[in-house]
C-alpha cells in the first residue's frame, strides 16, 4: 500500500535529518541495504535459470515436475520486480525534485539507462493510462 503525501512528506523529514545529523551512518546504511537488493536480484536471476532447466527437462519425465519449474520461474520473476521497486525507491533522495508531471519530459530524462529505465517507462506508461481512464476510486 503507498503512502500518502503527508506520510512521504513526514519520511522525507525523517531522512533529510538522518542525512544532516549523521551523513556517515545514512550512507552506511544506504550502501549495505542496495548490496541487499543486488544479491536478492542476483539470486532471483539464477533462480530463473534453474527453473527454466528444470521446466526443459522436467516436462519430458513428467509434467508436474515442469509445472514446478515454471511456478519457480514466476516466483523469481516476482522477487526480481519486487527488490527492483524497493531499489529504485530507495535511491530516491528526500532533496530530490519531484518527478514532472509531465510524461514526455520523464521519457526524456528516462533515456538510456538500461533496465531501471526501461521498467520507469512502462510503469509511466500504465499510471497514464490509468489516470486516464479515471484511475482508483477514492478512499
Amino acid at each position: 500500500m503507498p503512502l500518502s503525501e503527508h506520510e512521504q512528506r513526514i519520511l522525507a523529514e525523517i531522512e533529510r535529518r538522518l542525512l544532516e545529523e549523521d551523513p556517515k551512518f545514512a550512507q552506511q546504511v544506504g550502501s549495505s541495504f542496495r548490496a541487499h537488493l543486488a544479491r536478492r536480484m542476483k539470486l532471483a536471476i539464477v533462480a530463473f535459470l534453474i527453473g527454466l532447466v528444470v521446466v526443459v527437462v522436467g516436462f519430458t519425465k513428467s509434467p508436474y515436475l515442469g509445472l514446478a519449474g515454471f511456478l519457480m520461474m514466476i516466483g523469481a520473476v516476482l522477487v526480481f520486480v519486487h527488490a527492483l521497486r524497493r531499489r529504485a525507491s530507495s535511491e530516491r533522495r528526500p532533496g530530490d525534485a519531484a518527478p514532472s508531471q509531465d510524461p514526455h519530459k520523464q521519457r526524456g530524462r528516462r533515456r538510456g539507462g538500461g533496465l531501471d529505465a526501461w521498467w520507469g517507462r512502462m510503469n509511466d506508461r500504465w499510471r497514464q493510462r490509468w489516470e486516464e481512464r479515471g484511475g482508483p476510486p477514492e478512499r
